[in-house]
């Protein structure tokens, strides 16, 4: 028997802690039953909800579970796994957890590649490379990232490696440090625009004067990649979020990014699902072609998820993200 600790948010800056038991023996044919190695912070999701941030949806908003980037080791498995084997590493959307049962079908990768820490965080790169992906990026398109939390810093990371020209914005110096460490040609704060357009701007902050920059910098024809949530827990804004001349008479594309298909089916019939697009970026990230550490700022004890949450909130200089050790 196994005594699995489990986060719960009871409310904003409400931490809980629960206990669950999980038995071995009782396992299911396609059930895996898992240790949790680390797991990181998605910081957008999990730090709004930790401070109260107004929710994006109607519905209860607590007590809720934390957390979908969980790197866990593989105990036991059912008599009808093939997806994995004791001893791997399985990257699953858990929440923050020590142990878990579930099923082999939600397993996104299985590796024996023993880098916990960058595995974790490949959720984070994919809402870059979906955004990218349903923009229409082709190499040598020049692309804007407005915001460089670590879902901005990973699309920053992923167009320049897949041959973008990127342009990356911030107000925060070692935002901007990182960005160019991550292949971005110029990272500039953001009243500091350049002249040329981008094709493809990918945004992912909240604040209007971000949502106003993103259309500015959006060439004629041009398509604005929404991962952000515009006015979130703000006033309604002073401009226009339309404007006609930056929306109308560009002729701007704006789509909401995300999500993918997430249903398994045959590569024939959805070439890019939610399982093929995190198997490719945990292959670039393991072979080292996508610097996933560093978005990882440090690697805290599990119990010391209230502090990391408290330093993201207060935008602590330096800090992208955190992994959690259990």
């Amino acid at each position: 028997m196994i005594e699995a600790k489990v986060l719960r948010l009871l409310g904003p800056r409400a931490l809980a802690w629960e206990t669950i038991v999980l038995d071995p023996a009782r396992l299911g044919p396609s059930e895996v039953l898992a240790r949790t190695v680390v797991s990181a912070i998605s910081p957008g999701t999990e730090v709004a909800a930790w401070v109260g941030a107004p929710p994006l949806r109607p519905g209860p908003t607590y007590p809720r579970l934390q957390g979908y980037c969980n790197v866990a080791r593989v105990e036991a498995v059912g008599a009808s796994v093939t997806a994995c084997r004791p001893g791997d590493l399985v990257l699953t959307h858990q929440s923050h957890r020590s142990a878990f049962v579930c099923r082999d079908a939600e397993i996104l990768v299985a590796t024996r590649v023993d880098r916990p820490a960058a595995l974790s965080v490949t959720y984070l790169f994919h809402l870059g490379y979906a955004a990218l992906s349903k923009a229409g990026f082709r190499p040598g398109h020049d692309v804007a990232v407005v915001g460089l939390g670590a879902i901005g810093l990973g699309a920053a990371a992923l167009a320049s490696a897949f041959g973008g020209r990127v342009v990356a914005y911030s107000d925060q110096d070692g935002a901007r440090a990182l960005a160019l460490r991550l292949g971005a040609r110029e990272a500039r704060a953001k009243d500091d625009r350049v002249a040329k357009s981008a094709d493809i701007v990918v945004t992912t902050a909240n604040g209007w004067g971000d949502w106003m920059l993103a259309l500015d910098l959006a060439a004629r024809g041009g398509t604005v990649a929404v991962l952000g949530f515009p006015g979130r827990g703000l006033p309604p804004p002073q401009e226009n979020p339309l404007a006609s001349h930056l929306f109308y008479d560009k002729q701007l594309s704006l789509v909401a990014c995300g999500m993918v298909p997430e249903t398994p089916a045959p590569a024939h019939e959805i070439r890019f699902t939610l399982g093929r697009n995190m198997e490719f970026l945990a292959d670039r990230i393991l072979a080292g072609a996508i610097d996933a550490q560093a978005l990882v700022s440090d690697v805290l004890p599990a119990e010391r998820i209230g502090d990391a949450y408290e330093r993201l909130a207060a935008r602590e200089a330096g800090a992208v993200t955190f992994a959690l050790s259990w």
